[in-house]
């Protein structure tokens, strides 16, 4: 790249000497000197501006960048929960295996794409998006789908999901894939998922966890277990009283000696530029659609921003009456969860990623 600086200078200067050369054929001789300074003059600023270093152009928003890995799952059902799972394509061995614990309603199938192995996987935009940047980092997934629509927490017993759970991560290890074993585990899991973790970090040697949009269960825990792994809170502080809890949890953490951190995630105005963006098979025209049906229905504020979340928001409704819609419209809890997220109360998000797996990549140390 340096090296092409010369050129590119020489290649103007000889340009500009031509033009002014032929500029000067017309013009008087007593106002050419006047004129070669001028000239002077657009030289030293050509080489100015191009020996000053220069900003990378900012990459294009694509719609793909989510759906480089395809999601295939292999699927189970263990100790009454839904299993699923994939190892990273190609070559390379696995690096890591991460556990997920979706949060209330939302299943393990929501992370994968439907695909001949799971015709019924539902492929939501943010946990889709975390399910193949796992994988592109060579992270096996494991998501487990609750037995009713939340997790349960109960400790004591044979027959508890945290057992259940237990057992499904020993099963996958031992007799499914054993090459995982002697991988860093590591664990997230989003608003009852994330108490769900937060309590199975407490029997399950996890090299690090994630809780997201949840302040754990360390308030009802007498004492936080020896050797309890790092925790990372990724929570929406637009949701006070939540946010008032992760700071006590982190205080009981920290007074553990357990190494902790924080990511707050804030709203953003919605744009149809995100939301074709972010889900895949929406197109730009109907975005513009739908983002045209929130205006005109004041559902946004002056500034873009959603006044209700996505579930408290009738959107669909509007952009039904309005024909703003195709027919067969297939993405209702896809916008709703995109929506969610622009309001930055409650909702799962991918937005965080690359943060997150950098928590998880600096503390790799315990195996499975």
């Amino acid at each position: 790249m340096v090296s092409a600086i010369p050129n590119q200078i020489s290649i103007s200067v000889r340009l500009i000497t031509r033009t002014m050369n032929a500029i000067f054929a017309t013009i008087p001789r007593p106002r050419r000197p006047g004129a070669l300074i001028a000239s002077c003059c657009a030289l030293i600023l050509l080489a100015t501006v191009v020996l000053l270093p220069r900003a990378p152009l900012a990459p294009p928003l694509t719609t793909n960048a989510a759906g480089a890995v395809r999601l295939d799952p292999r699927v189970a059902r263990r100790s009454g929960n839904e299993v699923l799972w994939q190892l990273p394509p190609g070559p390379r061995p696995p690096r890591a295996a991460v556990f997920v614990a979706p949060g209330c309603t939302i299943r393990a199938t929501d992370f994968f794409d439907a695909s001949p192995g799971c015709p019924h996987c539902a492929g939501l935009p943010e946990e889709r998006r975390f399910t193949s940047a796992a994988l592109r980092r060579s992270y096996a997934v494991l998501a487990v789908s609750s037995r009713a629509q939340c997790w349960s927490l109960d400790a004591a017993g044979e027959d508890t999901e945290l057992a259940a759970v237990e057992s499904i991560i020993k099963w996958l290890v031992n007799e499914e894939h054993p090459e995982l074993r002697g991988l860093p585990l590591i664990g997230i899991g989003a608003s009852s998922g994330g108490y769900f973790v937060s309590a199975l970090a407490a029997r399950v040697r996890f090299s690090s966890v994630t809780i997201m949009i949840a302040e754990g269960v360390f308030a009802a825990m007498e004492e936080v277990p020896a050797g309890y792994p790092p925790a990372l809170f990724v929570h929406m502080p637009k949701d006070s009283e939540r946010a008032t809890l992760v700071v006590a949890s982190i205080s009981k953490l920290k007074s553990k000696h357990v190494e902790v951190r924080e990511i707050q995630c804030d709203a953003f105005a919605v744009s149809a530029e995100f939301l074709a963006a972010r889900i895949p098979g929406l197109t730009r025209a109907v975005a513009d659609g739908l983002v045209d049906v929130l205006r005109q229905k004041s559902f946004l504020d002056e500034k873009g921003f959603l006044k209700n979340d996505g579930r408290s928001t009738p959107w669909k409704e509007a952009a039904e009456e309005a024909e703003a819609l195709p027919k067969q419209f297939g993405f209702d809890r896809h916008v709703t969860e995109e929506l969610n997220l622009a309001y930055a109360y409650h909702e799962f998000t991918s937005q965080k990623d690359e943060e997150i797996f950098e928590w998880f990549e600096s503390h790799m140390d315990h195996k499975i």
